[in-house]
């Protein structure tokens, strides 16, 4: 029978998640934040479906393409909130990283399923980086008061 591991370590401003490389943990951390972020920020509703789809893209190139989708490998994702008026998402994984650098520049093809994650990145949050191997996603998204 397989376990699969859900952490969550909440603060006043942060919530923290490990879990296993599993679709339904997404879904799993997907729901939490949204639910930390209401409850932090008056006016955050009209931000949530931009937050949950770039969110959603980070956790599910983290398990499927960063951990293979492999139960026994593990993801990382802390939720920060700076002052109501940034908030922070850092997703890590277990793999081996890749070139994302040279992989943004990578024409998206209008017929495939995937290959559009910087483009939903970028329209949807105010900066986002690697680190250099390439295995941990920084995100960062400027809230407007409206």
């Amino acid at each position: 029978m397989e376990k699969t591991k859900f952490e969550v370590l909440q603060t006043s401003d942060s919530i923290s998640f490990v879990f296993s490389s599993t679709f339904d943990n997404i879904d799993r951390v997907c729901e939490r934040a949204t639910r930390f972020l209401q409850s932090k920020l008056q006016n955050i509703s009209n931000q949530l479906f931009s937050i949950n789809l770039v969110v959603r893209e980070g956790l599910t190139n983290a398990v499927r393409h960063g951990n293979a989708s492999d139960p026994e490998k593990n993801v990382k994702c802390l939720l920060l909130i700076e002052n109501k008026k940034k908030i922070k998402f850092v997703i890590e994984d277990q793999g081996n990283g890749f070139d994302w650098q040279k992989q943004q520049q990578v024409q998206t093809d209008d017929n495939k399923d995937h290959g559009r994650g910087f483009l939903i990145i970028q329209t949807y949050f105010t900066r986002y980086s690697y680190n250099k191997k390439g295995n941990i996603l920084y995100l960062e998204k400027d809230i407007s008061s409206g």
